[in-house]
C-alpha cells in the first residue's frame, strides 16, 4: 500500500500527535503514532491515555491501512527529508514502512495498530465555538498558576467556566491566582469543567496562527475535545469540587498601587540576582510617599531601588516571592497595573485600570 504526501504537511501533523506521545513508557505502543490511511486523507494519532492528539493531512493512498509508527524516530526523519514530496509504501506482512524522498530511502519497523488504544466518544452534551486566538491566550495566561503538585489534587487543573457573556479559566495553587475573561459572542448556557493545566498547556503548543479563526470546544463523557484545523484533541477532565475562588478574591484594600508595568518587572528582575532559594526568592516592598522601594539581601550583597507609583491610602512594607511576581506581570498586555493590597499578610491582588478582563493574586512572605 502506498502513501503519497507533502512533507511539510505531514511534519505539522506528526508535530502535533506528538505533543500526546510520551517521551517513556512502559508501553512501547504509546511511544508510537497511529497511521490510518483512506483515499484521500491521513490521520495521525499520538496518545498517552490521558490526551488524545488527531491530526489530519490530505494524502493519495492506494489503499485502506493502519499501523503503529515509533513517534520520535518517524518525526525525525520526516523532518530531514531532502524533498517535499514523500512518497511511503507500507507491508503489512513485514509491519516495515519504507520512506521515500528525493534520492533518499529508508524503511521503519512499525507495529499492529490492534494494540493501541482506541477511544469510543459519545454524542456531546455540551458545545461552544471559540476564537481560537482567545483560547490560547487564555491558556497562557492562567495555566502557569496551576499547582504541579500532585499531591494537589484538583488544584493542578484549570476550571474552564462558561457565564455572564465570558469564556473565564481559572488557576490557583497554594501561592498564586490567575482568572482571565474573554468575553462571548453568542450566548450558551453556563458550565464549568476542570482540565489537567499541563494538557492545556501541551495543547496551545498545537493552535498555530494560520489556518480558521474558531475552535470548536465539546464535552463527551467526561472528556473536552477540542477542533481546530483539521486536528481534535481529547483531554481527561478531572472530577471534584473546585475551590470557591470567588471567596478568595473579596479583600477591601486600604492601599493601592498604580505601577508602569514593565518598569516593575525589570526591577524586580534586578532584584532577584540577589534572592535565595532558601527564603522563598523574597524580595520586599516599600510604599511611601508616592514611591515603592524595592529591596533584596541574601549572603552575598543586597540592592535596593525606588520606582514612582500613584499611591492611594496607607504605607505598607510588604514581602513577595519575586519569581511568582514576574509570572504575573509577564502575562500582563497592558502598559500599566493597579495592586491592591490591605496589609503584609492579606494577598495582592492585581487588576487592570478599567474592565475586569483579568484578575492576579499573590500572597505575601512574612517579613522576618
Amino acid at each position: 500500500m502506498k502513501i503519497y504526501c507533502n512533507k511539510s504537511e505531514l511534519y505539522r501533523a506528526l508535530n502535533n500527535a506528538i505533543q500526546a506521545v510520551p517521551s517513556r513508557s512502559t508501553s512501547k505502543i504509546l511511544e508510537g503514532v497511529l497511521i490510518e490511511t483512506k483515499e484521500d486523507e491521513m490521520i495521525i494519532t499520538g496518545t498517552d491515555t490521558f490526551m488524545v492528539v488527531e491530526s489530519k493531512l490530505s494524502a493519495k493512498c492506494d489503499g485502506i491501512a493502519d499501523f503503529v509508527a515509533p513517534a520520535a524516530l518517524f518525526a525525525n526523519i520526516i523532518g530531514k527529508l531532502p524533498s517535499e514530496d514523500v512518497m511511503m509504501e507500507y507491508d503489512s506482512v513485514k509491519r516495515v514502512l519504507s520512506i521515500q524522498s528525493g534520492r533518499y530511502r529508508s524503511e521503519v519497523i512499525c507495529f499492529d495498530s490492534a494494540e493501541f488504544p482506541k477511544v469510543q466518544m459519545k454524542e456531546p452534551q455540551k458545545s461552544i465555538t471559540l476564537n481560537k486566538e482567545s483560547v490560547r491566550k487564555l491558556i497562557r495566561k492562567t495555566a502557569f498558576s496551576a499547582s504541579a503538585d500532585e499531591i494537589n489534587g484538583i488544584l493542578t487543573g484549570v476550571l474552564c467556566e462558561i457565564g455572564d457573556g465570558n469564556f473565564r479559566m481559572v488557576a490557583v495553587d497554594a501561592f498564586r491566582m490567575a482568572i482571565y475573561n474573554e468575553p462571548l459572542e453568542d450566548s450558551i448556557d453556563a458550565f464549568k469543567v476542570v482540565i489537567p493545566a499541563k494538557q492545556l498547556n501541551k495543547m496551545s503548543k498545537i493552535i498555530s496562527d494560520d489556518g480558521d479563526e474558531t475552535i470548536r470546544m465539546e464535552l463527551v463523557d467526561e472528556k473536552a475535545v477540542f477542533s481546530f484545523d483539521g486536528t481534535k484533541v481529547t483531554l481527561n477532565t478531572m472530577n471534584g469540587r473546585y475551590i470557591d475562588y470567588k471567596r478568595i478574591i473579596k479583600v477591601d484594600s486600604t492601599t493601592e498601587v498604580r505601577i508602569q508595568k514593565d518598569e516593575l518587572i525589570r526591577s524586580i528582575d534586578r532584584a532577584s540576582i540577589l534572592t535565595q532559594k532558601e527564603n522563598n526568592n523574597m524580595i520586599k516592598f516599600d510604599i511611601q510617599d508616592d514611591l515603592l522601594e524595592i529591596s533584596a539581601l541574601d549572603n552575598q550583597g543586597n540592592m535596593n531601588e525606588k520606582i514612582e507609583i500613584i499611591q492611594k491610602g496607607e504605607d505598607l512594607k510588604i514581602g513577595f516571592n519575586s519569581r511568582y511576581m514576574i509570572d504575573i506581570l509577564r502575562s500582563i498586555d497592558d502598559e500599566e497595573v493597579v495592586l491592591y493590597m490591605r496589609d503584609n499578610v492579606s494577598p495582592c491582588i492585581f487588576r487592570p485600570l478599567q474592565g475586569e478582563r483579568y484578575l492576579y493574586l499573590a500572597l505575601p512572605i512574612r517579613i522576618n
